[in-house]
């Protein structure tokens, strides 16, 4: 399928969906055309043409470069679901992140993916971490979050984390929802690295909050959130 075949199917699963494009619109805070295609119409588009896609035929979706919302976001499903090999789908992910703008397309191809264990993607993803561009600092993020927070990585984990000097707010807000999310199952681990003073005071108090949010603490670990949230206002 070529680009101009996915946008004429995409166009068609936008069809009568004209109020959800002006929310989401708002929602994913694009400067792209916004068509209102729901996202598993997406992944399953995406996923039908995966079953065919290769480095060569992907390469040519990207050179298409639309200013399509939701094109962008599709062909970045498209990467995730191929099977390339390792090399070809970090060199054309690399373009992509070139391409995008909101942290929704970011967040859905950045989900828990084996792959993202393998040596090459993990070098790939620390590289983004040194990004200049924010999403593709934001990328990097996302997929240590998604797929780095077990007890073998934790550590290294919270060691880049506290490397990443990217002021964007899209950035800091990955972070704090990393902060948030690792310490559910590293609370002491977290909680210290957020009390050392290694942290921007905005991205602490921002992952403050999303624990107080959340309901996967227990009341004591809850006190303490709330005791230093406190501190940190």
């Amino acid at each position: 399928m070529d680009s101009k075949n996915i946008l004429n199917s995409l166009h068609t699963l936008a069809t009568g969906n004209d109020d959800y494009a002006a929310f989401n619109r708002r929602i994913v805070n694009t400067q792209q055309a916004v068509l209102g295609v729901r996202v598993p119409d997406m992944r399953r588009l995406a996923r039908a043409v995966a079953k065919e896609a290769t480095a060569d035929n992907t390469r040519k979706l990207l050179d298409e470069k639309s200013n399509i919302f939701e094109y962008i976001f599709t062909v970045g499903l498209i990467i995730s679901y191929a099977k390339l090999d390792d090399a070809a789908a970090i060199t054309l992910t690399r373009k992509w992140l070139g391409q995008v703008d909101s942290w929704a397309q970011i967040d859905s191809v950045a989900d828990k993916n084996r792959r993202y264990m393998h040596t090459a993607w993990r070098k790939f993803v620390l590289e983004c971490l040194e990004s200049q561009q924010e999403f593709s600092v934001r990328f990097g993020v996302i997929v240590l979050m998604t797929n780095y927070l077990d007890e073998s990585h934790i550590d290294e984990v919270l060691d880049k984390l506290r490397a990443v000097k990217h002021d964007g707010y899209y950035v800091k807000m990955a972070l704090a929802w990393t902060y948030a999310t690792a310490a559910i199952n590293f609370f002491d681990k977290v909680m210290n690295e957020l009390a050392s003073g290694a942290i921007d005071p905005w991205t602490t108090k921002k992952s403050y909050q999303k624990m107080h949010e959340s309901r996967r603490f227990t009341e004591e670990q809850r006190k303490v959130i709330d005791q230093m949230r406190s501190r940190a206002r």
